[in-house]
C-alpha cells in the first residue's frame, strides 16, 4: 500500500504539471482530469489509513490523515460533478482546501514521535508549513489576477502530491517477522564392537529421544511466539 500511496502522489504532481502546460485553458475543460485524480488519491488515501493501522502505529496514524482523505475525495467529486464552474471561485476554493491540509498535516506530525522517528517528523511538519503557504495564494488578489487559474490549481496539485509522496514514504506500517529454524546438522555415528552391547544401544536411543524432544519443544516455542505477534 505504501507503493501504491506513493503512486497516487506522484499522479497528482503530474495532474499539477498538465495544468501548468494547458495554463491558457479554463478550469471547466481540466475539470474532469483534475476531479478523476483527486477522487482517486481520496480512496487511497483513505485506503492506506485503514491498512496502514496496525499495533505499534495507531499513534501515527490518526484520524486526521483520513478527515484530509475524506476532504480531498469530496472536492474531487464536487469537480468531477461540475459544481466550480466559476473560474473565480476555484482558487479560493482549493486555497481553503489546501490550507485544511496544511493544518491537518501539522497537527498529525504532533501524534508522531519526534525522538524515534525524527526524519518523519520534521518532513511532515515542514510539508504542513509549507502547504499552509501555498494555500494562501489563493486569497492573494494581486496573484489570482496575474496568474491563470490553471496555474494556481497546477500549484496546488503539486504541492498535494509532495504532501502525499512524502505520506507515503513514512507511511506507518507492520514489519513482518520471519522465524528461521534451523535444523541440528548431525554427524556419522561410528559403531564399534564395544557399543553393540544392549546398554550402549539403549543408551543412544534415548539420547535420541531427548534431541528429538528438545527439537520439538524449541519449534513449539517458536511457533506460539509467531502467533503472539501475529
Amino acid at each position: 500500500m505504501r507503493i501504491l500511496t506513493v503512486i497516487s502522489g506522484v499522479l497528482m504532481a503530474l495532474t499539477g504539471v498538465f495544468c501548468f502546460i494547458n495554463s491558457g485553458q479554463t478550469f471547466l475543460s481540466l475539470a474532469f482530469i483534475v476531479g478523476l485524480i483527486m477522487v482517486i488519491n481520496g480512496l487511497i488515501h483513505g485506503l492506506a489509513y485503514f491498512i496502514g493501522r496496525g499495533v505499534h502505529n495507531k499513534g501515527d496514524n490518526n484520524g486526521w490523515i483520513l478527515t484530509d482523505a475524506l476532504i480531498t475525495l469530496v472536492l474531487g467529486i464536487l469537480v468531477l460533478c461540475n459544481q466550480l464552474v466559476a473560474d473565480t471561485m476555484v482558487p479560493m476554493v482549493f486555497g481553503i482546501w489546501m490550507l485544511v491540509s496544511g493544518i491537518l498535516r501539522i497537527e498529525a506530525a504532533t501524534h508522531i514521535d519526534a525522538q524515534r522517528k525524527r526524519t518523519n517528523f520534521i518532513s511532515t511538519v515542514i510539508t504542513g508549513i509549507v502547504t499552509i503557504i501555498v494555500g494562501l495564494f489563493g486569497f492573494i488578489n494581486p496573484l489570482t489576477g496575474l496568474m491563470t487559474t490553471a496555474i494556481l490549481v497546477g500549484m496546488f496539485l503539486v504541492m498535494q502530491g509532495i504532501n502525499i509522496i512524502e505520506l507515503g514514504i513514512h507511511m506507518p506500517h507492520e514489519k513482518k517477522t520471519y522465524v528461521k529454524i534451523y535444523k541440528r546438522k548431525r554427524e556419522p555415528i561410528r559403531i564399534t564392537e564395544e557399543d553393540e552391547t544392549t546398554e550402549k544401544v539403549m543408551e543412544r536411543l534415548k539420547q535420541r529421544e531427548a534431541e528429538a524432544a528438545e527439537a520439538a519443544e524449541a519449534a513449539e516455542v517458536a511457533a506460539m511466539g509467531i502467533d503472539e505477534k501475529i
